[in-house]
């Protein structure tokens, strides 16, 4: 087994685009195509993933968020965004190019922008799950990151975009604005 100079080593803590967030558990030689590759096995909170340990470039799998990234998330789900779109089409292909991406920053602005959507009107089905697997996907990463449970991040990610809430509710709406004449 070659494990010197990878990007990954048992014990690091990853984030799959598709899987979400596991452990990396162990190094395993799995078949494919006719050979044995070298994989690390990841468990999650649904199953087990493996990527081969020489795929270290891999953009569907990358390192939990740091804590410089942290702090700016936190700014992000503090604030209210500029402008909100309404519109069901700009959230499908939003949510579809978000989720495919997996950056997590990206992820904090559609949550905190899905957050006050669900604040102004109801949400659709998809924007829902969006929101909720969003959620639980950043704050199961933030946990990883912090290694601490996800029940004492997920408050905190609530408390952000509470405030992030009343800052969109109380800011001025610019079409009440009128002049006097």
């Amino acid at each position: 087994m070659n494990t010197q100079n990878q990007a990954y080593k048992v014990g690091d803590i990853v984030v799959h685009n598709n899987y979400g967030v596991g452990t990396i558990i162990l190094i395993e030689n799995k078949p494919l195509n006719g050979g044995n590759i070298e994989c690390f096995k990841v468990e999650t909170k649904n199953g087990s993933f493996w990527f081969p340990t020489a795929a270290a470039d891999n953009p569907r799998i990358k390192h939990v968020a740091s804590k410089d990234v942290l702090q700016k998330a936190k700014q992000i789900l503090s604030t209210a965004p500029e402008a909100l779109e309404t519109a069901p089409e700009f959230w499908k292909e939003r949510i579809e190019d978000i989720r495919a991406e997996g950056k997590f920053l990206e992820i904090c602005t559609l949550l905190r922008d899905l957050t006050i959507l669900k604040t102004i009107k109801k949400l659709n089905r998809t924007q829902e799950q969006a929101l909720n697997s969003l959620e639980d996907r950043l704050t199961r990463e933030w946990a990883g990151s912090l290694k601490m449970p996800t029940n004492s991040i997920r408050p905190k990610i609530q408390a952000y975009l509470e405030k992030s809430k009343s800052k969109y509710v109380n800011a001025p709406n610019p079409e009440d604005s009128t002049q006097n004449e």
